[in-house]
């Protein structure tokens, strides 16, 4: 009765241990280092409203909106580091397509909706 009372103490220590080294270990994986994400808002409309989420050190994006390959707006805007930002575009839009480009750093990234 002894040796199976601490062999059921040890298995409980050891799933104790082994659970919470997996969770902090899960935590560290979903941290993310430096990066930013770009999306939008509702994917099924035709509404242009977009977000970008900023995980970097640099805070500054510049964006453009196309309307079927004719740039009609740009704009700057600042994200802070763990922060998204939505940006909200107010003007009516009649077109087949709306691209949107947003550049940070060096880095271009594209979204894009047809309507065909």
């Amino acid at each position: 009765m002894n040796n199976s009372k601490y062999l059921i103490i040890s298995i409980s220590i050891f799933i104790l241990v082994s659970f919470s080294f997996l969770a902090l270990w899960e935590k560290n994986q979903r941290q993310i280092k430096d990066g930013w994400f770009l999306y939008f808002n509702d994917i099924d409309s035709t509404s242009p409203n977009f977000t970008i989420e900023n995980y970097s050190l640099n805070e500054d994006f510049s964006w453009e909106l196309f309307l079927d390959d004719t740039p009609i707006k740009n704009e700057t805007i600042q994200v802070l580091k763990e922060n998204k930002k939505n940006v909200i575009i107010d003007q009516p839009l009649e077109g087949h397509s709306i691209k949107i480009i947003v550049s940070h750093s060096k880095k271009n990234k594209e979204i894009y909706k047809n309507f065909d």
